[in-house]
């Protein structure tokens, strides 16, 4: 016995697996009561209680001060994509609509014909404005002999 020499690791190992042991068994013996079932639900009751009030708490402070909670957050979120989806879904049907117009030979045809009827009424306006024009000139030499008469005074006519 004295070749052997005492190795504290392995003491302290050998302390160790039977404390292990030990309290393993009586942990599960524990663990496997009705009691033990019991306690734990009335534990976890009371974190829920301090979590509700806390929740509610902090929901009340957050109502006083106007600021938006978490649950007010999460549902314009919800509102946001929602609307982004809306969005997203007439731009692509916009996008059809417009591929499906651009593609028609009809279409393309009427759109031609009618920026030559919007030329042809151009032109016609062009003429009708130059018409109205020359009118106005003759209107304006016609009018000015007659001012001239207006603005002459009357001549006395001698009687004897």
């Amino acid at each position: 016995m004295i070749d052997q020499k005492f190795d504290p690791l392995q003491a302290w190992k050998e302390a160790y697996e039977q404390t292990e042991t030990f309290w393993g068994k009586a942990l599960n013996e524990t663990i496997k009561t009705e009691e033990y079932s019991a306690w734990m639900g009335s534990v976890l009751d009371l974190n829920l209680f301090y979590q509700k009030m806390l929740n509610d708490a902090t929901k009340g402070y957050l109502e006083k001060v106007n600021m938006p909670t978490q649950d007010d957050i999460a549902r314009v979120a919800t509102l946001v994509i929602n609307l982004e989806n809306k969005v997203d879904n007439i731009e692509e049907f916009l996008e059809e609509k417009a591929d499906s117009l651009g593609q028609s030979p009809t279409l393309k045809r009427d759109v031609t014909k009618v920026k030559q009827d919007i030329c042809t009424l151009e032109d016609k306006v062009d003429k009708i404005l130059e018409l109205l024009e020359k009118q106005n000139e003759v209107l304006a030499k016609l009018q000015e002999p007659a001012k001239e008469v207006a603005k002459a005074p009357l001549k006395p006519e001698n009687k004897k």
